[in-house]
């Protein structure tokens, strides 16, 4: 089982368009939750075609929250399709694949704090029932992702690209994680996602100068990233173009090193780090 959080130090460096293109390739049922406390709502006006969801996601989970009603294991029944629009199924593996949306209004952060636990439990549940978690973090935080989210996740990933810009804003933001023992007080494995890897720096070059492992690499590929940010139709070989082939290797790759991660920590496998997960080739 995994649940995986994927976070950015600053700018634009694909983590909703990682996620998207993950969740869609991923091998087994999973719930991509959208829990970015400066929203944007950028899933819904690109890819899902500006869909209105007003009674779905977190904001009917608040609801739900006011009312003192459980919310634990409504995340499911608050979550719309994300294979197709008409279907949460994906008609090629059978796998469902749902989207939990996000906040509607700047200040809904503040107010949902409280109920932050409840739905790390309810991530906790769906995980150990079968479904896996991808969720988008948005932008670090002085503190990092949300503690209860950091609590549950198995895997909290740093998106950057592999320019100067992108590697001096993660300089700035990924050692405080490090520094305050937020990852070691949660247990949660630290790794980096790498756009755009090569251009111009490498994977391996980064890895060293963070002292932290590259755990999935997304190729650059703008006509297909257009598809998952902006909503455009995709074209007939759109499944085999370079973006969601190397999101698939990932999603594929992550999720078998993740079991075997947690058969290790189980006591049923053999305790080997998590490793890169090439995906540019």
């Amino acid at each position: 089982m995994a649940i995986i959080l994927l976070s950015s130090c600053t700018g634009s460096p694909g983590v909703t368009t990682t996620a998207l293109g993950l969740a869609l390739n991923w091998p087994r049922d999973v719930l991509l939750v959208d829990a970015d406390r400066d929203p944007a709502q950028a899933l819904e006006a690109g890819f899902l075609g500006g869909a209105p969801q007003a009674e779905a996601g977190l904001m009917a989970l608040a609801q739900l929250h006011r009312e003192r009603r459980p919310i634990g294991g409504e995340l499911l029944s608050c979550s719309v399709p994300l294979a197709r629009p008409e279907d949460d199924v994906d008609e090629t593996t059978g796998d469902s694949k749902r989207f939990l949306p996000g906040f509607t209004n700047p200040r809904s952060a503040l107010l949902f704090a409280p109920a932050w636990q409840h739905v790390a439990d309810g991530l906790i549940a769906l995980d150990a029932a079968g479904t896996d978690v991808i969720v988008d973090c948005g932008r670090l935080g002085p503190d990092g992702p949300v503690a209860p989210l950091m609590d549950a996740a198995d895997v909290l990933l740093i998106c950057i690209r592999s320019t100067l810009r992108s590697l001096a804003a993660a300089r700035l933001h990924i050692p405080p994680l490090l520094e305050h023992s937020i990852v070691e007080q949660h247990q949660t494995q630290l790794g980096l996602a790498v756009i755009d890897a090569g251009n111009p720096y490498g994977s391996a070059e980064i890895s060293k100068h963070f002292k932290l492992p590259v755990l999935v690499e997304v190729a650059r590929d703008n006509r297909s990233a257009r598809v998952l940010s902006d909503g455009e139709p995709p074209t007939r070989r759109f499944a085999n173009d370079p973006l969601m082939r190397h999101c698939r290797t990932a999603a594929e790759s992550l999720r078998e090193q993740l079991n075997r991660r947690s058969e290790a920590i189980s006591g049923s496998g053999s305790a080997d780090d998590l490793i890169l997960v090439g995906v540019a080739g």
